[in-house]
């Protein structure tokens, strides 16, 4: 016998796909399988659809992550104090860092290249403005601002990889380089990492880098 019964409509079978939906369900698969999970099979299995279907939506997978970065950057609103551009940067810097440790992997969303979104542009345009009302000409303020950029999602890949390491117990090289340096056969190594007793942390690590860019920086500025 042939069910005569009516099909429920389409909308109530899925959720009908929009790019929104796409880009949410893409952060929950970032959160529970990290980047290396991210892929459009399961972006897709995680709306109930087949992968084919993403494409619609964004043309590949390059497309999809940098619109998963502009959506987890929506609530990274810069906090300035106005006093002095270094200090702006440098706090800005810090901020960005804090936000992007906040999220599992979200450092390593960006593919190489330019990259546009509402919120990306939002925030490159608070960084140019200070660069350039400090007194950089437009080509050095826009590759200070990819200089810095690069440093800070750089460090958070590395700082990120550190704190899972060391949840899993394991503190990189640290024993080994302790065993090498007691044999005394590396002075310099040894005298270095002696000035850490009195202090010294990633943090510390962190701004100093930034500080040397900010220097650097600096040197581009027309002497008046």
């Amino acid at each position: 016998m042939i069910d005569q019964r009516p099909m429920p409509p389409a909308s109530k079978l899925r959720p009908q796909l929009s790019p929104d939906l796409v880009v949410a369900a893409a952060a929950q698969v970032l959160e529970r399988d990290g980047f290396d999970g991210l892929t459009m099979r399961a972006v897709a299995s995680e709306l109930k659809v087949q992968a084919p279907a993403l494409y619609w939506h964004f043309p590949n997978k390059d497309a999809l992550q940098v619109a998963l970065y502009d959506h987890l950057m929506a609530d990274l609103v810069f906090d300035l104090e106005g006093r002095d551009w270094r200090e702006d940067i440098a706090g800005m810097a810090q901020q960005l860092r804090r936000h992007l440790l906040k999220r599992r992997d979200v450092a390593r969303l960006l593919p190489h290249g330019f990259f546009v979104g509402p919120n990306i542009m939002g925030q490159a345009e608070t960084i140019l403005g200070i660069l350039l009302g400090a007194g950089l000409a437009p080509k050095d303020a826009a590759y200070a601002m990819s200089t810095g950029f690069s440093y800070v999602v750089t460090w958070v890949i590395g700082e990120a990889d550190l704190i899972a390491r060391r949840a899993r117990g394991h503190d990189g090289n640290d024993d080994l380089a302790k065993a090498m340096i007691a044999t005394g056969a590396y002075p310099n190594f040894s005298r270095v990492l002696s000035a850490f007793d009195a202090g010294g942390d990633v943090d510390g690590q962190f701004a100093f880098g930034m500080d040397c860019l900010i220097a650097g920086f600096e040197q581009l500025i027309p002497k008046r």
